[in-house]
């Protein structure tokens, strides 16, 4: 028979002394202890047991056991773990996105050298003129030379004047931020140099009529660019023919009046001419129009990197010595450096560097006033195993301990 729990609660009353005996429910169970349902009833335990757990329910996760089989298990929170693999997930990809923008920079950095580097810069360059233009019969070496070079030949038959070459540089486009949007670079950019290609026969006229500089200056302002002119006159072309003729007349301008008309264009308008008596000449004059704006922007970095220097770095490139990128010829360059020294010898820099690899190894012996040690150093007289050495000396020694350790740049070596 099921045993019911009772609980014997006394009260002092005016009839005397009652005694009451009332079944209690036990209380609730928690996730420790162990829940004691009894009674007489299938009701009142089925009450309880909605009771335990619901009471199992509300307490938190970390601090769940389940009871399996009589044992234990504890269910402890996956939250933290799920964190910390969130967290180096997020670190991994971080990472890798550095390294993505790293190379992509680097990879951008390399394409702009190519493109103004010098021997390859040819490859990225137009030369852009009217349809019409490449068709005159003193044009007909262009195409080959600028394409031999590595430019290359575009026309254009938007260009502002028939008359005009001007020259582009292709690009790799690139996303740039505009405000609010993000949108891409022009493949191409203008350069800011033109030529005027034209024969002599064709600006006799402006040559006569004194508007030779007008007319170029009109140019140079619709192209919005330095405008050379390039003149197609053959060695002949002013002088007489011998035989009267019919196109006896064909140079209604004189030399000197020609003179005159490209001094006066150079001194009103600013542009300056350039002849060319053979077609081919005229070619190549425009490959080396093209090369030079090609390498124009690496020269002008290269010039204002040299101008920083209070000398000229290279124009003396006496007793050099070649380093690659991978440090071959360290040695060489150190044991060099000793050798140019006044009152020294390939000998002395050969012992020298044999004991002190490094400039670095020589400065922190002389830094500790060692000035004996190295005075002491042996020098071989001659290239031959067993001859008699001699010491470097105390004075190359006290020079040396100037050179390296002086903080005035003024310091006089005696």
């Amino acid at each position: 028979m099921p045993n019911t729990v009772y609980t014997i609660s006394s009260s002092d009353s005016e009839d005397g002394d009652e005694i009451s005996h009332k079944p209690e429910v036990p209380p609730v169970a928690t996730a420790h202890k162990e829940i004691l349902t009894t009674g007489s009833d299938d009701e009142v335990s089925d009450d309880l047991l909605e009771v335990a757990l619901e009471g199992t329910d509300t307490q938190p996760a970390d601090t769940q056991q389940d009871h399996v089989g009589g044992k234990r298990k504890s269910n402890g929170s996956t939250k933290g773990k799920g964190k910390k693999k969130s967290k180096s997930s997020i670190d991994k990809e971080i990472k890798k996105q550095k390294l993505a923008e790293e190379k992509s920079a680097k990879k951008a950095a390399e394409n702009m050298n190519k493109i103004y580097k010098p021997g390859e810069c040819m490859k990225f360059m137009n030369v852009e003129g009217h349809p019409t233009l490449w068709e005159r019969w003193y044009m007909s070496d262009v195409t080959r030379e600028v394409t031999a070079a590595g430019a290359h030949v575009v026309q254009a038959s938007n260009i502002c004047d028939p008359a005009l070459v001007v020259w582009s540089r292709n690009l790799p486009r690139t996303l740039e931020k505009d405000g609010g949007t993000v949108q891409l670079t022009p493949p191409r950019s203008m350069c800011s140099r033109a030529l005027y290609v034209a024969a002599a026969d064709e600006l006799s006229a402006h040559v006569r009529t004194h508007t030779l500089a007008s007319h170029l200056a009109r140019a140079q302002q619709l192209c919005d660019a330095s405008v050379t002119l390039l003149v197609y006159r053959p060695q002949d072309y002013f002088k007489s023919p011998r035989r009267k003729t019919s196109n006896s007349n064909r140079t209604p301008v004189s030399e000197v009046d020609f003179e005159l008309a490209i001094t006066d264009l150079l001194v009103s308008a600013g542009c300056d001419t350039v002849i060319a008596s053979t077609p081919n000449e005229l070619a190549l004059t425009i490959v080396q129009f093209t090369k030079a704006i090609a390498e124009a922007p690496f020269k002008k970095a290269k010039r204002i990197c040299d101008e920083q220097a209070e000398f000229y770095m290279r124009g003396d490139n006496k007793k050099c010595v070649a380093v690659d990128k991978d440090g071959a010829g360290m040695g060489r360059l150190w044991q060099q450096m000793i050798a140019i020294l006044p009152q020294s010898s390939l000998e002395v820099s050969r012992a020298l560097c044999a004991k002190y690899k490094t400039p670095l190894d020589l400065y922190e012996v002389l830094s500790a006033d060692n000035i004996e040690e190295v005075a002491d150093i042996g020098v071989s007289r001659a290239a031959v195993a067993g001859s008699k050495s001699r010491r470097i000396g105390p004075e190359f020694a006290r020079k040396l301990h100037t050179l390296f350790t002086a903080h005035r740049g003024n310091t006089l070596i005696d």
